[in-house]
């Protein structure tokens, strides 16, 4: 099967600056460690939107959203065209907020199969404008995929939600996956409201000392089985769920997270099922490092994943 890198370097969603240079951060730790990565694959380059950081925010619930429509639009299309042609994208962020286009492409792809997502995070990215303590989209994109809404502490504005209903359309209309076919591997930190929506749709959630206890294999081999009825797989891979001793490059770091073998592990077993079909690496932040710490370690987690796609 052949890969392709898709850069979608949009920082919009974030609280702190720097997630759009992920990709830039990767070639720069390939140069130097003298990894062929970028000569595995083809890479697609989005045009981002982030110039909007610099206008007035008129969405305080979800910072700059109207600058997300285009963008999660384009690279939701260019998922489904390599996936249409038979050809397995990684993207790689930006924030967390372009799961929105990625996930969303995914299901344009394969709009009458059942779709399970393996979401490797920290954080739950539950919340909606109702419930956001922070306005940052990049919390947001499970609960829009989902179409889940609680009424919360806030009070969004009519233009805010009319934003994110026209999000929640893109690619196909209706949610992009069901909570039953959603996989929660490392997650440790997420307010009540994000808990109340987890227990109230029993959301799997596999922890780090789950996994700790069953290892990375026994683990993919539990997510695997229970998304069985699901007929494609989404990866979407978050830095922070790594520990913040292995780097500290990523906007919103939690103790007590991956280790990079088990990362590795993970993602290799993940993608060895012919039913991953996406991948997303998501919140490097060179801005936020010492000397390229966090790309080199996710160079190092993705390197054997070229040789496994091909081989399939």
């Amino acid at each position: 099967m052949e890969v392709r890198l898709i850069e979608a370097a949009s920082e919009i969603g974030a609280g702190k600056r720097g997630a759009s240079m992920g990709m830039a951060a990767l070639r720069v730790a390939a140069w130097k460690l003298g990894s062929e990565l970028f000569g595995h694959a083809e890479e697609s380059i989005l045009r981002d939107e982030n110039d909007v950081l610099y206008e007035d925010d008129r969405t305080p619930n979800a910072h700059h959203i109207d600058g997300l429509i285009r963008f999660e639009s384009d690279l939701a299309y260019e998922v489904y065209k390599f996936l249409r042609n038979n050809m397995f994208p990684i993207v790689i962020g930006g924030d967390h907020s372009i799961a929105i286009g990625s996930v969303s492409g995914t299901r344009m792809a394969y709009p009458t199969e059942r779709l399970g997502v393996v979401w490797i995070d920290a954080h739950a990215d539950l919340h909606s404008p109702w419930t956001t303590p922070s306005g940052n989209v990049h919390g947001m994109p499970l609960a829009l995929l989902m179409h889940i809404e609680k009424k919360g502490r806030n009070r969004p504005r009519v233009f805010t939600m009319d934003t994110w209903d026209h999000l929640r359309k893109i690619g196909i209309s209706g949610p992009k996956l069901a909570p039953v076919d959603l996989v929660f591997i490392a997650l440790r930190d997420y307010e009540p409201e994000e808990l109340a929506i987890i227990e109230e749709h029993r959301i799997k959630v596999i922890t780090v000392s789950d996994l700790r206890k069953k290892g990375a294999s026994g683990v993919v081999a539990e997510t695997l089985a229970y998304l069985s009825a699901c007929e494609r797989v989404h990866v979407s891979f978050d830095v922070d769920s790594l520990d913040p001793s292995i780097s500290v490059g990523t906007g919103t770091p939690v103790a007590d997270g991956l280790l990079l073998p088990e990362a590795k592990d993970l993602l290799a077993g993940l993608c060895s099922d012919p039913r991953t079909v996406t991948l997303d690496v998501v919140e490097i932040n060179p801005a936020l490092d010492t000397n390229n710490a966090m790309a080199e370690a996710v160079l190092s987690i993705l390197e054997p994943l070229f040789p496994i796609l091909r081989a399939r």
